[in-house]
C-alpha cells in the first residue's frame, strides 16, 4: 500500500498460493490500523469483488477499482494505478528485491522497507543540502558558474555548489580543462591535508563540513 506519491505505507508479503484479493483483506485491515483517517484507496481489476463489500462494511473505507478497458490495445498509463507500479520500479533497483531470495516472508518485508528508508534518507538529503529534485530523465544538475581566478577557487566554487556529491579528481580536472590528471590529483590531495577540501575515499573529494 502506497500513498499518492508512491512512498509506501504498509506491505505484506503472502505464499504464492494466496489469491490478490484474499492477501489484500490483511493489508487493508494493517493500513486502517496505522492510519485510521484514510477513506480511499484505489486498488486494480483483480481487486473487484467482495473485498470492496468487505472493506466497506468492516473498514469503513472505499475501495475504488481502476479497470481497463477492453478497447485498449498496447501500453496504456490507466489512472492511479500508475503510482503504485512506479514504486515497484522503484524497488526492483535493489538486487535483493530482483527476485524473491528470501525464505521467510517476514525477511522480505524487512528489505522492503531498508530500500524505502534507503529512498527516504536520499530525498531529505537532498532537500536538506538544497539540491533541486532530480529532473524526469536523471540529467545532472547544471554546473555551477566558475567566477574565481585561480584553479584552487574553482575546485572550492564546484564542491560547494554540490555538497552531496563525491567528485572524482578526473571529473574536476576535465571541468577545468586540466590535462595533467596525476599532478592535480596530487594537487587535490595537498589541499585536503591542508584543511581546504574533504577527502571522502580514494580520489573521491567534496567540501569541508562546517559546524554550527
Amino acid at each position: 500500500m502506497v500513498d499518492t506519491l508512491g512512498l509506501l505505507l504498509c506491505v505484506m508479503v503472502t505464499a504464492a498460493l494466496v489469491q490478490d484479493r484474499d492477501g489484500a483483506h490483511p493489508v487493508l485491515a494493517l493500513l486502517w490500523e496505522k492510519f485510521s483517517t484514510i477513506a480511499l484507496v484505489w486498488a486494480g481489476g483483480g481487486y473487484a469483488g467482495r473485498l470492496v463489500t468487505w472493506a466497506g462494511q468492516v473498514l469503513d473505507l472505499a475501495v475504488s477499482i481502476v479497470r481497463r478497458s477492453d478497447d485498449l490495445r498496447g501500453f496504456v498509463v490507466l489512472p492511479r494505478r500508475w503510482v503504485v507500479e512506479r514504486t515497484f520500479a522503484w524497488l526492483v533497483r535493489y538486487r535483493r528485491l530482483v527476485r524473491i531470495y528470501e525464505r521467510r516472508p517476514d525477511h522480505h518485508e524487512a528489505l522492503i522497507w531498508w530500500a524505502t528508508v534507503h529512498q527516504m534518507t536520499r530525498r531529505l538529503t537532498r532537500e536538506l543540502a538544497g539540491r533541486p529534485p532530480s529532473s524526469r530523465w536523471g540529467d545532472p544538475p547544471p554546473l555551477p558558474h566558475l567566477s574565481s581566478p585561480d584553479r584552487h577557487g574553482k575546485v572550492l566554487q564546484l564542491l560547494t555548489a554540490q555538497p552531496w556529491r563525491a567528485w572524482k579528481g578526473s571529473e574536476l580536472a576535465a571541468i577545468l580543462g586540466i590535462e595533467n590528471v596525476n599532478s592535480f590529483r596530487v594537487q587535490l590531495s595537498q589541499w585536503s591535508h591542508q584543511g581546504y577540501i574533504n577527502k571522502i575515499g580514494p580520489a573521491l573529494y567534496g567540501p569541508m563540513l562546517t559546524s554550527t
